[in-house]
């Protein structure tokens, strides 16, 4: 037994404790037990399919099967320091600051990453070796998923600088979503993803999938961007005009745990919902009925009110899903960014969950927290997040097909397609609208939970990776869903409805749950008194802090100005690094402010900026360029800051 094996173990230990003891076993019985050594050629044939080898300079390498060189042949450490170096380059190049290696053999490549790391952090100012003033990554991030693999690298080569390193994941054997959430917890968006195919074909179906999640994940944080470029002030504007409602509306944080003895249901408007109106009625006797705005008119038709009725999305188009309906027994879950229409709706009761968007979320920060229900992009899967919040052990969803069984797009006597036959001429007639509702995005054939092939498009397979990640993430919680002809979700398995309406009706426990909320809502008209004071003293407070922020880039725009009267020379360059560290230091104070967040929304994208740029002919000296960029950009931000206020006034 080698001393390398012996002193990766040790450090192992220290290191990862609970990691070592929970692999310990299978460390042991992978290397060197069970290792097969040929005496003629010196090769180690190990459990995990790798043949290890003497590189020209005696250090090991390796081969996966099939013969393909897990590293150089030559010199597999000085390879791994060439790789190294690139890598700490393309990363400073594409702003990243978290190397994540997918596999990654016997490990030259990551503990030379590691030493530079290292080297780096222990220089004054954090400078690395290879180009002064850049800093050195963040963190390291190594994932495996076989434990023989690992212990393959473990007995090779020293991992002293990898141990050693204050910020390092370790996922050895880990599921895909504990693999995220380490990413998430690094920002995604700030990881380098090294993927080499010779160290992830030992298990390429993990790393597929792995791979198939993280851009998913990417794909949703572009969307976001994108989403929020486009209704960033619509989410602002609505906001502040129902500013008032976070106190005079309770929050979801009343049902927590309340419907522990219940089932939910969630309803949604896919072309199922035929098949399942019918039985709505019994439906909603054996547990909490939870519809989708976009299902309540089909709900309201078929005679039954639904408990609650989830509408998440602030655009105007979704507000009027709930135009000229009437649910007097319902219960309306919103957020104050929805549309303002929708808090006229006539129902039993509107109920606030805390806000996606920054404006909501400083009052939730600020002690006006509704209650977090989540989101996936549709409102299916806010809907999902009450029935959990409830306490519930079973969701039931149906009609959230996440695709078109049967190449239908809606279910009959919804809003979509009361609006196509509305709009609907002999030339343009309803199916022309449901056909292009078909085929305007990106389609794709998937598997029904029976099996069936079914057509679903990108948009929906992000909506159904949401749910995978969230039944996963929640094992205490079981989801089924009550439409075979459904897009099929890993983790969520069929139900059938006549199975479903074979239980008891749950009539006491309905009432039990309905009393808990009478009980909840005469508390919360008790503390809305003091509840109306805190709102008023955070709207002062968020008044305030913008004035604050307006101020300090009114102050930026100044210094820039004063600086680009100067001719360019000596006093010009005086004036340029002077001027550059004051900027700094605002910079500084505007994300401080406890504010900053909220004002984000109303500030112009990159995008938007850029175009800024392009229209405002900037100097060729690219030091008075720097200046004429940044007096334009605080000059939109207070133009953004100033347009927020009137919001607010």
């Amino acid at each position: 037994m080698n001393s390398i094996w012996i002193k990766n173990l040790s450090l192992l230990q220290q290191r990862f404790p609970q990691l070592y003891a929970m692999m310990e076993a299978e460390l042991q019985s992978a290397l060197p037990v069970g290792a097969e050594h040929s005496p003629v050629t010196g090769e180690l044939s190990l459990p995990c399919g790798w043949i290890l080898k003497h590189a020209k300079t005696g250090l090991w390498t390796g081969e996966v099967a099939g013969g393909q060189a897990l590293h150089s042949r030559y010199d597999p450490q000085k390879e791994g320091q060439r790789l190294a170096q690139s890598l700490l380059q393309e990363m400073e190049s594409r702003k990243k600051t978290v190397p994540v290696f997918m596999g990654f053999g016997l490990g030259y490549g990551v503990v030379a990453l590691a030493h530079e790391m290292r080297v780096a952090q222990a220089v004054s100012g954090m400078k690395p070796t290879m180009e002064a003033g850049k800093k050195p990554p963040a963190g390291l991030v190594l994932v495996e998923p076989d434990v023989a693999c690992f212990a393959a690298a473990l007995w090779s080569l020293d991992f002293e600088p990898v141990f050693a390193l204050e910020k390092c994941a370790l996922l050895v054997g880990a599921s895909h979503q504990s693999v995220l959430g380490v990413l998430e917890s690094f920002r995604l968006e700030e990881c380098h993803l090294i993927w080499n195919k010779a160290h992830t074909s030992h298990n390429q179906p993990y790393f597929d999938g792995l791979h198939t999640l993280v851009q998913r994940n990417l794909d949703k944080d572009a969307i976001n961007n994108r989403t929020l470029a486009k209704f960033g002030h619509l989410w602002l504007r609505n906001s502040c005009r129902n500013l008032d409602f976070l106190a005079s509306c309770d929050g979801v944080k009343r049902y927590e745990n309340v419907g522990w003895n219940l089932d939910a249901c969630v309803v949604g408007a896919g072309p199922s919902l035929d098949e399942i109106l019918p039985h709505l009625k019994e439906i909603k006797e054996r547990c909490l009925l939870i519809a989708v705005d976009t299902a309540l008119r089909a709900c309201l038709r078929a005679g039954v009110e639904p408990d609650f009725v989830v509408l998440g999305d602030p655009q105007y188009w979704n507000a009027r899903h709930l135009a000229g309906l009437s649910s007097p027994s319902s219960i309306l879950i919103t957020e104050v960014a929805a549309y303002p229409s929708v808090f006229r709706f006539p129902c039993q009761e509107v109920v606030l969950c805390s806000s996606l968007y920054p404006v909501g979320k400083f009052f939730s920060v600020g002690g006006l927290d509704k209650g977090e229900l989540g989101a996936g992009g549709s409102v299916a899967t806010s809907a999902w997040g009450l029935a959990r919040l409830c306490g519930c052990r079973r969701i039931f969803l149906a009609a959230v097909d996440l695709a078109f069984p049967g190449k239908r797009t809606h279910a009959h006597g919804s809003t979509f397609e009361e609006k196509t036959h509305q709009n609907s001429t002999r030339l343009v007639p309803s199916q022309q609208s449901q056909v292009s509702a078909l085929f305007s995005a990106d389609i794709s054939v998937k598997k029904s939970y029976i099996g069936e092939p079914v057509i679903t498009d990108q948009r929906m397979e992000l909506y159904a990776w949401w749910f995978e990640s969230k039944v996963a993430a929640h094992p205490e919680v079981q989801t089924f869903s009550l439409s075979p002809h459904s897009l099929a979700i890993p983790g969520i398995q069929v139900f059938p409805v006549e199975a479903f309406l074979q239980e008891p009706p749950r009539v006491q426990e309905r009432q039990e749950f309905f009393a808990h909320q009478e009980k909840a809502r005469v508390k919360f008209k008790e503390q809305q008194q003091e509840l109306a004071s805190r709102f008023r003293h955070l709207r002062s407070e968020l008044q305030e802090g913008l004035l604050q922020l307006y101020k300090a880039a009114g102050k930026a725009v100044g210094l820039c100005q004063e600086a680009l009267v100067l001719q360019d020379g000596t006093s010009f360059d005086i004036a340029y690094n002077k001027i550059t560290s004051q900027l700094t230091a605002i910079d500084l104070v505007l994300r401080n402010s406890p504010c900053y967040e909220s004002a984000v929304l109303a500030f112009p994208s990159q995008q938007q900026m850029e175009k800024f740029y392009q229209q405002a002919c900037l100097s060729s000296n690219p030091h008075r360029a720097n200046l004429e960029k940044s007096c334009i950009l605080y000059q939109k931000i207070m133009e953004a800051l100033a347009g927020y206020n009137k919001f607010l006034e």
